[in-house]
């Protein structure tokens, strides 16, 4: 788990990165290239922090001093220094104090899964034509959001870098990128094992019963903006069927009380004449804010509602924070 730090100081801010081993020890993986100095501070509570840098040169540092190393020498900027606050999170494209993205918290970015439940194992888990997760009748009548579930085995199948440049598989397997274009302190933007059911035994009217995974918002921050592309084949069964595709969206308190449930909607695909039976492929991008707690603990899925019975075939999802 790679952690970093910001460092105010006279001659800038500079971000560290580092692996935390224990809660007062750090190996440092390295600094952000910021045209200043590299600076490192203490982490943790107690007076002392000990730091091994990947040369295998160990430093300890008395709390709160913070040092700078300005061509290898190590000089003290400051005696008075805050604690530095160390949060999870991944390279970012940091540069100068004053530029956009200094703070790793800045930076925008993305990850993408096909880890959808249903994919058969029998065909490596690629659809076969005519097959797919049924939208019925029932559904229709219900006038029902149904919504996709994720799997954390067919995630780990299909999920898998197919490039060797940029070399990303020492990262966490958190989706088709191992992380790599996370935005700045968000560990992963999946949860493939959330198990609905067994968070909220009982449940019978929130549309997400029986549901498995969830698009997870935990490491978000106020003012995020989230899009989800959902990708995925509709086979339309009757003509002249409309098909709206949704995030279906729980707000939930600190508690993980769901206080309210609803779709976030896109604009509607409809499938005329001559449709019927064919394979159609759709793209379509949903949009949401991240305002608040219960935005960031919300519960999200992608969900379709069509006036006809359809077969979806879900493909996969890009999720996307904007900052």
């Amino acid at each position: 788990m790679s952690y970093y730090t910001k460092i105010n100081h006279t001659s800038g801010q500079v971000i560290v990165s580092a692996i935390k081993e224990s809660e007062n020890y750090a190996r440092v993986l390295d600094t952000l290239d910021l045209g200043c100095d590299t600076s490192i501070t203490h982490l943790g509570q107690d007076d002392t922090v000990h730091i091994v840098a990947d040369n295998g040169v160990s430093r300890s540092f008395h709390q709160p001093t913070t040092r700078v190393f300005n061509d290898g020498v190590e000089q003290v900027i400051s005696s008075s220094l805050e604690l530095a606050t160390w949060f999870d999170g991944h390279k970012t494209n940091a540069c100068a104090a004053d530029a956009v993205g200094s703070d790793p918290l800045a930076s925008s970015g993305y990850s993408h899964s096909g880890g959808f439940a249903g994919k058969p194992l029998e065909n490596s888990y690629v659809w076969q034509p005519g097959a797919g997760i049924s939208y019925t009748s029932a559904d229709v009548t219900a006038q029902r959001y149904k919504v996709f579930s994720l799997d954390n085995a067919v995630h780990e199948a299909v999920d898998n870098p197919y490039w060797s440049i940029p070399d990303v598989s020492s990262l966490d397997n958190v989706g088709l990128f191992n992380g790599y274009a996370l935005p700045g302190a968000v560990t992963s933007l999946f949860d493939f094992t959330h198990d609905f059911d067994a968070e909220y035994p009982g449940s019978t009217d929130t549309g997400f019963e029986g549901s498995i995974g969830r698009i997870r918002l935990n490491d978000l921050v106020y003012g995020d903006e989230l899009r989800v592309r959902f990708d995925f084949n509709v086979i339309p069964q009757i003509a002249n069927t409309t098909v709206e595709v949704a995030l279906w969206y729980a707000n939930r308190d600190n508690d993980d009380n769901i206080t309210f449930t609803f779709p976030l909607t896109t604009s509607p695909i409809f499938y005329g004449t001559g449709s019927v039976g064919n394979t159609y492929l759709n793209r379509p991008e949903i949009s949401a804010w991240i305002i608040s707690n219960e935005d960031v603990n919300a519960l999200t899925l992608p969900a379709i509602k069509a006036d006809n019975p359809v077969i979806i075939q879900p493909l996969g999802l890009k999720v996307t924070i904007i900052r």
